[in-house]
This record gives structure tokens, C-alpha cells and sequence, in this order.
């Protein structure tokens, strides 16, 4: 059933506000922040140029993973897509802005996804409950989460062992200070790739549930120009990440960038090699994979390999609040849902 105009634009706002919350907490230029390739302005400009191109050419793939196929191919209602998108505004925003610590956006679209499904009977929406999860593809999608960051420290911690030994062979302050700076280069590469796939693993956070309604499947076409419904999501996601990232994402750049471990051209670039190959095959393969729990993981590794103090505290209050993401998530779509019951 399609939506009225009005309701369609007010969907698009709701979506461009959840994306703007992703992006306030998008850490993925923060490698570049810590070993002082980027200043964090440059980070900030080139990040969201790159979170628009990788949202409207890798978006698509991974919206029908964490929207539709989680819940058994079912249609969400009106009130569950905006459940769903504010209760994810709601934690993001909140995380970012307080104490700057790198939410999964992935594991907040799963949490209210599950959230709005299996609360949904209580408020007398029929047709949903704790049945119809697809359980297989939730199992699919935690085993990646599980998975990804271990594959992200073995990758980070190979390449940063291999580019010590190349380091210990150079004579001389100035081959070493070459070296840096030849991987301060390869590091901005790097990054662009790693922002190409986190802009599309993550824009489907903010898009995955309007891939569902009838409004955006199928094709649109504008001055002549035919494209998949779809695009106009995506890019207003693509968009709403930028400005997040702008106004309110310096603060978590900060935290990863200088309170995990001290990082160094070559040490910030082994971690970004293996976050740009685990998060573009991810992406690549539709799977919904966390980009923040792969930094982190490539992070630590990089910290162990070069015998870097890792600040554990900082790390535990991640780690604590990857924990708590899911059940926060579940729990305030409920709440949501039950206001948007009444309203719509």
C-alpha cells in the first residue's frame, strides 16, 4: 500500500535524521586523525564526500539484508518503519554526543528491527511476534559481528608485524621518516575505500526499513533520467551522514583517534588495510558487518604488535556499549512504537 505524499516526506526526514545520527558517529577517518595525516577538518570534508558515493552506489545490497529478510520478507507497518528509525536516532545521538564512544549502527537497526517485530502484538498490530524473526539470518548476521573484528586483529596485527620488519632493515632516521611518510600516502587511499563500503554497510541502517514499503521499490523517473526508487533513500541517507559527521562526529574521531592506542602512519595504515578488505568484502557480500567493531579490533592489534599501551579503559566502555546496543535498541522501538500507534 503506498503512502500520501506527506507521509512519504516525512518518512524521508525521519530517515535523513537517523542518518545524521550515523554519521555523528562515524569513526572511520579517526586513523588518519590519530597519526596526524589528516587534520580533523580534512578528515570531516573528505569523509562525507565519501559517505554520499559509497551510500548511493553500495547501499542497496545490504538495506534488504537487515530490512526486509529479518523479518521472514514481511512488509513493516508505518509506525514500526518510524519506531524503528527514532529509536535509532534516539541511542545514536545520544552516545555520540555525550561521551563520544563508536555505537554500532548495524547492531542498533538489527536491535529495533527485532524490537518493533516482536513487541508489535501488544499493540494489537497483527501478523507479527517473536515468530517471525528469520532467526537464521539474525544468527547469520551475530556470527558476523563475532567474526569480522577477530579477522580484522589477525589482518591488522600481520601487516603491522610484516611492515616492522621492513622498518627494522632501513638505515637511518631518514629511511624511517620516508617510510612514514610513504604510508601516510597509502593511508588516505585506504581510507577512501574503507569510507566507499562504510558508507554503504551503514547508510542501510538508516534506509532498511523504507526498502520495504511499496513507495520506494520499483523504478522513478526525473528529467528524463530513469533509477531505482530506491536511490532517493539513499542519497538523502548519504546526505543526512555527511552533515552528521560535520556537526556532531569530531568528538568520536577524537575519542578512536587518540584514546584507544597512539598510532603512527604506518601502524594507523596496517589497521586501515584490513578494516577497508573486511568491510569491502562485507559489504560486496551483502552482510551487514560492523565497521566500528573492526576499527577497534585493528586498533588493539596494531597497539599489541607494536607494544603500545592500549588504554583499556576507554576500550571496556566500548565494549560495554556494543553490550548494551541491542537490548537498548529493542527496548526504545517498543516505546517508540507505542507513541507512533498513537499518532499514526
Amino acid at each position: 500500500m503506498a503512502l500520501a505524499p506527506l507521509l512519504i516526506l516525512a518518512v524521508l526526514v525521519i530517515c535523513f535524521i537517523v542518518a545524521f545520527a550515523i554519521g555523528s558517529n562515524d569513526e572511520t577517518m579517526s586513523p588518519a586523525v590519530g597519526a596526524r595525516v589528516f587534520t580533523i577538518n580534512l578528515a570531516i570534508l573528505v569523509g562525507g564526500i565519501i559517505n554520499i558515493i559509497g551510500a548511493i552506489s553500495l547501499g542497496g545490497g545490504v538495506s534488504e539484508k537487515v530490512g526486509s529478510d529479518l523479518v521472514s520478507g514481511l512488509t513493516l507497518t508505518t509506525s514500526m518503519v518510524f519506531a524503528v528509525l527514532l529509536s535509532m536516532a534516539i541511542w545514536l545521538l545520544a552516545a555520540s554526543a555525550t561521551k563520544g564512544l563508536p555505537i554500532s549502527t548495524t547492531q542498533c537497526i538489527v536491535g529495533s528491527v527485532l524490537g518493533v517485530a516482536i513487541g508489535a502484538p501488544v499493540f494489537g498490530i497483527v501478523g507479527w511476534g517473536i515468530s517471525t524473526v528469520s532467526w537464521s539470518v539474525v544468527f547469520e548476521i551475530f556470527v558476523g559481528w563475532i567474526i569480522s573484528p577477530i579477522i580484522g586483529f589477525i589482518i591488522a596485527g600481520a601487516v603491522f608485524a610484516l611492515v616492522r620488519r621492513i622498518q627494522k632493515r632501513a638505515k637511518g632516521l631518514t629511511a624511517r621518516e620516508r617510510q612514514e611518510k610513504i604510508a601516510g600516502y597509502g593511508l588516505a587511499i585506504f581510507l577512501v575505500v574503507t569510507g566507499l563500503s562504510r558508507g554503504g554497510n551503514d547508510v542501510a541502517n538508516a534506509v532498511a526499513p523504507l526498502v520495504t514499503l511499496e513507495d520506494f521499490q520499483g523504478t522513478i523517473s526525473f528529467l528524463g533520467i530513469t533509477v531505482n526508487a530506491i536511490m532517493i533513500p539513499l542519497l538523502v541517507g548519504g546526505v543526512g551522514m555527511a552533515f552528521g559527521l560535520a556537526i556532531v562526529g569530531r568528538k568520536v574521531i577524537k575519542t578512536l583517534a587518540t584514546e584507544v592506542v597512539t598510532l603512527t602512519p604506518t601502524s594507523a595504515l596496517s589497521a586501515s588495510i584490513s578494516v577497508s578488505l573486511v568491510m569491502f568484502v562485507g559489504t560486496f557480500l551483502g552482510l551487514p558487518l560492523s565497521g566500528t567493531h573492526v576499527l577497534v579490533a585493528a586498533l588493539i592489534a596494531v597497539g599489541w604488535v607494536s607494544h603500545e599501551p592500549v588504554k583499556k579503559k576507554q576500550v571496556r566502555d566500548i565494549l560495554y556499549s556494543w553490550i548494551a546496543t541491542v537490548p537498548i535498541s529493542a527496548i526504545l522501538a517498543v516505546i517508540v512504537l507505542y507513541f507512533t500507534q498513537m499518532i499514526l
